[in-house]
C-alpha cells in the first residue's frame, strides 16, 4: 500500500456540474503536490460523474466515489472525515474556488504554530456565478489572535461565537482533531458546532492572505433558509421542528464530549449560554412563531422560508 499524503481534500457533490470543474481546476493548479483528493458523489443525476472521472483519470492526486442514493450532505461531508488516511484534512465543496497558494500557505501556518494549533483558517471573499467579487464573509477579516493565545478554551470559544467564525469548517485541519471534534454536525443550524468543538480542542490560526478562498454566491447553493439547509442536511427531512433553537444543545453536547475539568467545562457552558443563546433569542422566537409549518399543520411552505 502507497503512503498516505500528508493532506486530504475531500469534495462533497450532489448534481454540481455547473461549478464542479472550476472547484476541481483549482485544485489541480495548487502549488505543492503532497496530497490527494476524493470527489464523493452523492447520488448525482446530471454530468458530475462524467466530470470527475475525467480528473482522476488524468491526475493520479484524485479518486472518485459515487454513493447510489443521496445520503444528505452533512453525511457525505461526514463520510470523507471518517475515510481520511491523512495527517491534515480538508474540505472543498464543489462551487467554491481555492487559490493556487492556499494549500501551502495553509500548512506553512499550521507547521509554525505547532502541535497547539487545530485548524489553519482562510480568509474568504465572495464571488458570484461569474467569478466576479461581491463581497466578503463577515467574519472575513475577524482577528483571532487574542482569543486563541489565551490558554483557557472557555476565552477561544468565547472568539469564536462572538464573532461568528463558521469558515473554520472550510480550513485545513488536524485530522485527529476534527474527528475528536465531532467532525461535521449533520443537524440543520449545527455549522458553528465543528468552530466551536475545535476551539476548545486547540488554537484556530488565521491564513493572512485574502481571498485564498472565494465562496460563490449562486442561486441554488443550500442555505440561507431553513428548507433549503434542512433539505441539504437530510433530503429525506426536508422540514425540522425547532432547526435553530437546536444548535444551543448541539454547542452544549460539543462542551459536554470535549476534555476539559469540571471548573473549565462549567465556564465553556456559561460560554455557550452568554455568547451565543441569549444573543441569538430571535431564532428562537422565530422557531416559534414558524413551529406551525415546520410541523406541517400549516400547508404554505412559503412561510416556512
Amino acid at each position: 500500500m502507497s503512503a498516505a499524503p500528508r493532506v486530504t481534500i475531500g469534495v462533497p457533490v450532489h448534481d454540481g456540474e455547473r461549478y464542479l470543474p472550476r472547484a476541481l481546476a483549482a485544485l489541480e493548479r495548487q502549488d505543492v503536490d503532497d496530497f490527494a483528493v476524493v470527489v464523493a458523489d452523492n447520488a448525482s443525476t446530471d454530468g458530475t460523474q462524467e466530470i470527475a472521472r475525467a480528473v482522476a483519470a488524468r491526475d493520479p492526486r484524485f479518486s472518485y466515489v459515487r454513493h447510489e442514493a443521496n445520503i444528505g450532505g452533512g453525511r457525505n461531508a461526514a463520510w470523507l472525515l471518517d475515510h481520511a488516511r491523512s495527517p491534515l484534512f480538508a474540505w472543498a465543496y464543489h462551487d467554491d474556488v481555492r487559490e493556487a497558494s492556499w494549500l501551502r500557505r495553509s500548512v506553512e501556518v499550521l507547521d509554525d504554530a505547532g502541535t497547539a494549533a487545530v485548524c489553519a483558517v482562510p480568509r474568504v471573499v465572495l464571488v458570484d456565478s461569474q467569478d466576479r467579487e461581491v463581497g466578503h464573509h463577515k467574519d472575513g477579516d475577524a482577528d483571532l489572535a487574542d482569543g486563541m493565545a489565551a490558554a483557557a478554551p472557555h476565552r477561544r470559544l468565547a472568539t469564536v461565537l462572538r464573532r461568528m467564525v463558521g469558515q473554520v469548517g472550510f480550513g485545513l485541519m488536524r485530522t485527529a482533531a476534527a474527528r475528536g471534534a465531532g467532525g461535521v454536525s449533520v443537524s440543520t443550524a449545527g455549522e458553528m458546532v465543528l468552530p466551536a468543538a475545535l476551539s476548545l480542542a486547540g488554537r484556530l490560526e488565521v491564513v493572512p492572505e485574502r481571498g485564498l478562498l472565494q465562496i460563490r454566491v449562486h442561486e441554488g447553493r443550500h442555505g440561507g433558509d431553513r428548507a433549503s439547509e434542512a433539505a441539504w442536511v437530510d433530503p429525506s427531512r426536508p422540514r425540522t421542528v425547532f432547526p435553530y433553537s437546536r444548535s444551543t444543545a448541539l454547542l452544549l453536547q460539543a462542551v459536554a464530549s470535549a476534555p476539559l475539568d469540571r471548573a473549565e467545562r462549567a465556564r465553556c457552558a456559561a460560554t455557550v449560554l452568554g455568547r451565543w443563546t441569549v444573543p441569538g433569542w430571535r431564532s428562537v422566537a422565530g422557531d416559534l412563531v414558524r413551529l406551525p409549518w415546520d410541523a406541517g399543520l400549516v400547508g404554505d411552505r412559503r412561510r416556512a422560508a
